[in-house]
């Protein structure tokens, strides 16, 4: 039968998956693989079940040696060959897929022919290439005691990496998985990830993408391999504190309808020094889900998604929107909004989370471009209209009152601007103040800010001055009862 063939600007992606391998061929199928031109559009996705013959630093070699071309992942455990091949399959990004596994030869010209007839005739199928389906099966749970999944994902936090790596296992609660992906990092992330992962044998899942998927992508390179009741997706930046899991997970084992427990949090800079702030709430409580979703619409109330354990039944149908501005920075308010419609949510005031705020982060950027008010003001109309199909009419009615604080907030930022020497910035920040809400600009800091741009050297440093000691204004100060109807958590001796 004659096969048209692959044209060049139609040529399919085909992922070649390379699993439970034996060492002793290892380099000489990926020689086969890399040796032949006859397939040039492949990606290699290489899963490495907790291998101790050698196969891991085989697989490492390759992929520095042909950059942007092979994914490496491997197990915490030995999961066997068929778990080991879903996990190809959920990592690939190829049309068409070959698996490859203990010694099977790699044989570039029989699937070139498969490739080419199964182009031609869509119900073609042969027992070495195969269609990609997305694999939507669910890998079986660890039975036992509460398992606790920290998914790390990172690209080029190298600097940070080892204190995050460090404060998780040195946490004082024992049943604990480490998930890492590294998006293609330019610095000395992997190594570190691979030494760790090898210094605690057992403990750590380690990915990495042949290239920079993107956010999400990464971060659901984590999510699949995900197997606890309990999960933190923990940035490679941030630390936690020794307590974090263990109080989190007592308050989720004694509250089984919570959807999920957040932490307080102390900031810290890129040298480590440490700026506390007040706890949002001034107990830790149990918080009705309605309560927390009209305060969601006032507040952020957990700016960093490592503040959170999720207890992963909840959010099994729940989860973060697609690799977009959107899910790069509000992904994770969204889906905790959404929770917040149908459970009851824990607050622990205690600062148990070491959350790094630096010059390179998402949150120094969307301060610089805005996104920290307009994006808001787009996410409060989706919750508006998520609390509809709920019939949460305390949230639907906070809309118009949630537009006047994000005008308010405008002013925080506007503040910090020009604390941060950074009076273009501070100018759109005021402009955007008043367009948001007009009855703003007869309030005394929007005159006091307005006195600033016409004022000489002498009035603006009086004017920073006033800024910098007003109370509340550049950071929050003060911490807030928590909403009607939520419980006191007094049960353990750790939240009395």
């Amino acid at each position: 039968m004659y096969c048209e063939p692959i044209q060049n600007d139609v040529k399919p992606l085909i992922s070649i998956f390379i699993f439970n391998y034996y060492a002793l061929y290892l380099r000489k199928c990926f020689d086969s693989i890399f040796e032949q031109n006859v397939l040039d559009n492949i990606e290699i996705i290489y899963s490495d079940d907790n291998t101790t013959d050698g196969s891991w630093d085989i697989a490492i070699e390759y992929a520095y040696q042909y950059k942007g071309i092979i994914t490496l992942t491997r197990n915490k455990r030995s999961i066997g060959p068929k778990n080991n091949l879903s996990n190809c399959l959920y990592m690939s990004k190829g049309k068409y897929y070959v698996p490859l596994c203990y010694d099977q030869a790699f044989l570039s010209e029989y699937v070139k022919q498969c490739i080419q007839t199964m182009e031609s005739d869509p119900f073609a199928e042969f027992a070495i290439v195969y269609r990609r389906v997305k694999n939507s099966d669910p890998l079986p749970d660890i039975k036992g005691s509460p398992l606790v999944s920290v998914l790390i994902f990172n690209y080029n936090y190298g600097c940070y990496l080892s204190q995050c790596f460090d404060s998780v296992i040195a946490q004082t609660y024992d049943n604990i998985e480490i998930i890492f992906s590294d998006n293609a990092s330019t610095d000395n992330s992997w190594e570190i990830a691979t030494e760790y992962s090898l210094r605690y044998p057992g403990k750590f899942t380690i990915t990495r993408n042949r290239k920079n998927f993107g956010v999400e992508v990464n971060w659901l390179n984590c999510d699949l391999n995900n197997k606890g009741k309990y999960y933190i997706s923990l940035c490679s930046d941030d630390a936690l504190v020794p307590e974090y899991i263990e109080k989190c997970v007592n308050v989720l084992e004694a509250y089984p309808n919570v959807a999920f427990s957040m932490v307080h949090r102390t900031i810290i800079d890129q040298y480590g020094q440490q700026i506390k702030e007040p706890p949002f709430y001034n107990c830790s409580c149990i918080i009705p889900g309605a309560e927390q979703a009209a305060v969601y619409m006032m507040a952020a109330v957990n700016p960093s998604v490592s503040q959170i354990m999720y207890r992963k039944v909840r959010t099994n149908e729940k989860k973060p929107l697609g690799d977009n501005l959107v899910a790069r920075w509000y992904s994770s308010r969204i889906l905790d909004f959404n929770l917040c419609c149908e459970n009851p949510i824990a607050y622990i005031k205690e600062p148990l989370l070491l959350h790094r705020l630096h010059l390179q982060n998402d949150s120094f950027n969307a301060a610089k471009n805005m996104m920290e008010v307009i994006g808001p003001y787009v996410l409060q109309h989706q919750f508006a209209d998520t609390a509809n199909v709920y019939k949460l009419k305390n949230v639907m009615e906070r809309l118009p009152k949630s537009i006047e604080k994000l005008s308010q907030l405008c002013l925080r930022y506007c503040a910090r601007a020009l604390l941060g020497k950074d009076e273009r910035n501070s100018l759109r920040y005021f402009y955007l103040a008043g367009a948001l809400m007009p009855e703003i600009t007869s309030e005394p800091i929007f005159i006091k800010l307005q006195e600033y741009w016409k004022a000489d050297d002498s009035k603006k440093k009086e004017i920073i001055e006033f800024l910098n000691t007003t109370d509340n204004l550049t950071t929050r100060s003060v911490s807030y009862d928590p909403p009607q109807g939520s419980i006191p958590i007094t049960y353990h001796k750790l939240f009395v």
